[in-house]
């Protein structure tokens, strides 16, 4: 099986493509280790404990006139806002996005987790220069719940 052919990727919200991206990255998730270790233990034992969204990061370089996507990325940093319909494509079908299935978080699955929708909170940007070269973006993003592959 051959890998994927990353210049395909590409970061969109909802249908719109964000311009100027030229890298994203997805930090999974994480679960805590909770020690259960006890009196007259030699050994320290541990047990699963909450999991956690992950971060994302992306970069590329800043177009001032992107109303539809770079815009709308550092308002919602501005405005404290969540974003449900980003997606971070592998290749022109395949993608991450915010889990939207309540089924995916139900009691009664394998995850064991409550039925809440996911989001994705853009944490900060930042926007650069340098003398020879072009003007930079990146954000970074937490996710509250979990990414899931479309």
């Amino acid at each position: 099986m051959s890998g994927i052919a990353a210049y395909k990727a590409k970061v969109t919200l909802g249908a719109t493509k964000v311009l100027g991206i030229g890298t994203w990255k997805l930090a999974g998730i994480e679960v805590d280790e909770l020690d259960d270790s006890e009196f007259d233990d030699t050994w320290k034992t541990f047990s699963f404990g909450m999991k956690d969204g992950g971060t994302i990061s992306i970069e590329g370089w800043y177009k001032k006139d992107d109303t539809t996507g770079q815009d709308v990325l550092r308002a919602a940093n501005l405005n404290n806002s969540s974003i449900t319909n980003i997606r971070f494509y592998l290749d022109g079908t395949s993608y991450y996005e915010p889990c939207q299935t309540t089924g995916y978080f139900t009691p009664a699955s394998t995850t064991g987790q409550a039925t809440k929708l996911s989001e994705v909170r853009v944490t900060g940007y930042e926007i650069g220069a340098e003398k020879a070269g072009l003007v930079s973006f990146s954000a970074t993003f937490k996710v509250s719940g979990c990414m899931v592959l479309v």
